[in-house]
């Protein structure tokens, strides 16, 4: 399927689906020349989907019906997927996404014509601004080695991607590197923040002391900058990759212009600025509008909200919660997703990419098979797989009718043309 949203509307075949009132105005399209139309990037990522398949999680899009998750995205206009990847996991747990995995799930993406962005975490394991552990092969090296290994690391699995012909479109050098990667070698002490909010789940992380700002930034520098060498090592020009840089500052723009004026000082290249966006956590949606605004002026860069997720049930745990505006429900997960989508796409200079929804695939497994996070109420899927209004959160933008709830919905309606993806191109769901 070749879905592309553009300034039109997303077209599939070149027949226009959903027409995209908000898209306005054209904007920079991965690996296109500024003068073509532009993609705007409505994605997620789904790092976790074949591993829930395999324990017996069956997802349905809106009608009931089962289908393969990436179909059901595709078919509601989603168009690009993120995929994480750690060194060696363990296999534990959400911690499988090896390069065999990653690939066998990358192939997935492609068939379905969908854009490929890969995380790379430089860790056996979750890497975060709570954790950004060295992957334990990596310990022994000094920091010459270390910086070498990156490189040939990274080196390698682009490598290996092209040659499956599952090429990501879109890498990243680090997952939420705000606190620098590989700790301790490479870690920063991260300014104050007025923004950021601390609970049980995100606190302040303090580097050992004692703290040398200018090493630790070189060293940072150096580190994105070997990732930047292995990515190019591994493709060619042709193959049109674009690095991105990702920071967990979705509502905090002077930690996001402190860390960004560092990295543009000690000449670190990058495409794409990917910041994670948690209310909760990051802030109200004018902060992020902020944040968008004075990134796209002050950089000249493209920009992702790479990470963001909205809860849909539990409003009792979530009530105390700071910046929750949107009612906790379907409705509301939808209304605020399609709010975020309209901020991004608001940036100046044509600068808003996309927005990439955090793991929407997190239904709990059947019979206590294994967990979901925060037991399934950040997902686009109710407990039974089926997937909630925000799946179709492009319809519901440009006021068609409700999708998947019963909630009312005041915004003008308007007769939309949905097509289906290809049946040469849909993807099914593998055998368990």
């Amino acid at each position: 399927m070749n879905l592309v949203l553009t300034a039109r509307g997303p077209v599939l075949h070149g027949r226009l689906l959903i027409p995209l009132v908000l898209l306005t105005t054209p904007m920079i399209a991965l690996g296109r020349p500024a003068t073509e139309p532009a993609a705007f990037l409505l994605g997620a990522d789904i790092s976790a989907l074949a591993s829930l398949e395999r324990q017996g999680v069956t997802f349905r899009d809106v009608d009931g019906r089962p289908d393969d998750a990436i179909a059901i995205f595709a078919r509601h206009g989603w168009n690009a997927f993120r995929l994480r990847l750690f060194v060696n996991p363990n296999g534990r747990g959400g911690v499988v996404n090896s390069l065999e995995y990653t690939r066998a799930l990358a192939a997935r993406v492609k068939a379905a014509g969908a854009t490929f962005m890969l995380d790379l975490h430089y860790s056996d394991t979750w890497a975060d601004p709570q954790h950004q552990v060295k992957p334990t092969a990596w310990t022994a090296l000094d920091f010459p080695a270390m910086e070498q290994r990156v490189e040939d690391y990274t080196r390698d699995v682009l490598a290996d991607l092209k040659r499956h012909d599952v090429l990501p479109e879109v890498v990243q050098i680090g997952n939420e590197i705000t606190g620098g990667t590989l700790w301790p070698d490479a870690q920063l002490r991260v300014p104050p923040s007025q923004v950021k909010v601390f609970d049980d789940e995100v606190r302040p992380i303090e580097p050992p002391a004692p703290y040398d700002e200018a090493r630790q930034w070189e060293r940072l520098a150096r580190i994105v900058k070997a990732g930047v060498r292995g990515v190019r090592a591994g493709t060619t020009d042709a193959d049109g990759v674009r690095i991105m840089i990702h920071i967990d500052c979705g509502g905090d723009w002077p930690v996001t212009r402190w860390f960004f004026d560092h990295l543009e000082a000690h000449g670190v290249p990058y495409d794409v600025i990917g910041q994670s966006y948690y209310p909760q956590w990051h802030g109200t949606l004018d902060n992020v509008r902020d944040t968008l605004a004075q990134t796209a002026r002050r950089y000249g860069k493209d920009i992702v909200v790479i990470e963001t997720a909205y809860p849909w049930k539990d409003v009792n745990r979530w009530a105390a919660k700071p910046h929750m505006a949107w009612p906790v429900s379907p409705q509301g997960q939808r209304a605020f997703l399609g709010d975020l989508i309209r901020a991004v796409r608001e940036t100046p200079d044509e600068r808003g990419l996309g927005v990439v929804y955090w793991h929407p695939e997190s239904v709990p497994p059947p019979a206590g098979r294994g967990r979901a996070w925060h037991g399934g109420a950040m997902a686009l899927f109710d407990q039974d797989g089926q997937a909630l209004p925000g799946i179709d959160v492009l319809r519901w933008l440009h006021g068609g009718a409700d999708v998947g709830g019963n909630g009312a919905t005041t915004r003008p309606r308007v007769e939309i043309e949905v097509q289906r993806p290809h049946p040469a191109t849909q993807t099914t769901t593998p055998a368990r």
